[in-house]
Order: C-alpha cells, then sequence, then structure tokens
C-alpha cells in the first residue's frame, strides 16, 4: 500500500510545478485529436459502448467539438491522429508468445475487424470534418502514439508549432504516450482532462492529477479557451 506521506508530497510537488506556467501560446501551439473515429465515438461504431461508459461528463463529445470549433475560430492548426490498419490487420501479426501486446491487441480490433483503413469506421467523425479549415491534417497510423511510424513530427516541424494540446482517447494509452514522446523531443504538452477518458477509472484519474504533470500542463479546455481569448483581445 502506498505511502500516504509521499502520495501527499506527490500532490504538492504536482500543484507547485502547475502553478509556474504561463498562459498556453495561441502562436505556438497545435490541437492534436486522437482516436476520434466513428468506431469509438459514434453510436453505430463497435466500440462506442465502450468509449461511451469511460468518458468524464455527459457532454464530453460537445466539450471536443467545441474546442475544436474555437481553434479553428483562432487559426490553431488541427492534427487527427487516427489509429487505423490495413485490411486483415497485419500491422498486429506479431504475437511473440502472447508477449507483444498492446491496446490493439487486448481489444481484439483483428477479430472485430474494426479501424480498417478505407472503412466507415476508421474514418474521423463526421462532426469534426465539417468545417475543416486548410491547417487540419489527419495522421493514419498504425499505433497509439503518433510520433512512431509516422509523418507526425515531420508536419509539427513544418507547422512550427511547438506546443501540443491533446486531447481524445485514451488517457493511459495515447493520450499519456504522446505526452512522453513529444517530452522526450523538447515539446511543450497540454492534456485537457474534461476531453479524454478514464477508461482505467481511479488509475485515469491519478495519471491526470499526479503522473501527466510531469510532462506538461494539465487543464480543462474552459480554462484554454479564456487563455486564447484574452491573446485574441490583445491582437485586435
Amino acid at each position: 500500500m502506498r505511502n500516504q506521506f509521499n502520495l501527499q508530497v506527490e500532490v504538492r510537488l504536482v500543484k507547485d510545478i502547475s502553478a509556474e506556467y504561463p498562459v498556453v501560446p495561441l502562436n505556438d501551439s497545435v490541437l492534436v485529436l486522437t482516436h476520434l473515429q466513428n468506431e469509438f465515438w459514434h453510436p453505430d461504431g463497435q466500440g462506442y459502448d465502450f468509449t461511451r461508459n469511460v468518458l468524464p461528463f455527459p457532454d464530453t463529445k460537445n466539450r471536443i467539438l467545441n474546442l475544436v470549433e474555437d481553434c479553428r475560430s483562432k487559426s490553431v492548426p488541427i492534427i487527427f491522429h487516427n489509429e487505423t490498419f490495413r485490411p486483415g490487420h497485419p500491422e498486429l501479426s506479431l504475437q511473440r508468445g502472447g508477449y507483444v501486446r498492446g491496446s490493439g491487441r487486448v481489444l481484439q480490433l483483428p477479430e472485430k475487424n474494426m479501424a480498417v483503413r478505407g472503412q466507415w469506421g476508421a474514418e474521423t467523425i463526421d462532426e469534426l470534418t465539417k468545417g475543416a479549415g486548410s491547417m487540419e491534417y489527419t495522421i493514419d497510423n498504425a499505433k497509439v502514439d503518433p510520433f512512431t511510424g509516422s509523418e507526425f513530427e515531420i508536419l509539427l516541424r513544418n507547422l512550427g508549432r511547438h506546443v501540443l494540446i491533446l486531447a481524445g482517447l485514451a488517457t493511459n494509452f495515447g493520450i499519456e504516450m504522446t505526452a512522453r514522446s513529444a517530452n522526450e523531443r523538447d515539446y511543450g504538452v497540454v492534456v485537457l482532462s474534461d476531453c479524454t477518458d478514464r477508461m482505467l477509472g481511479e488509475y485515469s484519474e491519478l495519471t491526470l492529477s499526479i503522473l501527466l504533470p510531469y510532462y506538461g500542463r494539465v487543464m480543462t479546455s474552459d480554462m484554454l479557451k479564456v487563455e486564447f481569448d484574452g491573446q485574441s483581445q490583445k491582437d485586435i
């Protein structure tokens, strides 16, 4: 059992770290939305029931939609990171006696034929593609970490943006791994706690409150909007 004193010390340290942040820089940020796909967010998707049951608020999806609308209005680039696979899921074929794991295998995406490229389930949900601007990009990748095996970092470098705002699925997979990889490459990280899931229950809550603040800033989408609005007003 964890020592309660050590836990209190860690929480206090996290609060101290969070207090040091200036506003999120509007002109140096990029919104990264991970796994916002029909398979997981549309009522007809195979993974919809699972997603619906692990979201922190009944309106989590609407919060993400509002976030996207606000970023579009302020010319913040948006990258959709979709975890997708070729027909037959050859990217998940290695097993090594069961020692090769990962969320795609554990959730049985090959057996359920989920998130296949070229099929409806793998695509970004319609609510997010409507009204898409010129600074919006989709990365199809067979990994939960967009930095692995994709053009994600090449795109970031050419956009000239250095602070990643993360939202979507899943806190302890795509979100956490992206935050870790970004930090290792000296990118700034913002995680929007009201725009991601609680797939692993209390562990996800602890990840957001204790672990992720070591890699970046954890805040809500409302807080982000206030900080972005303040910078937009100065430009008028």
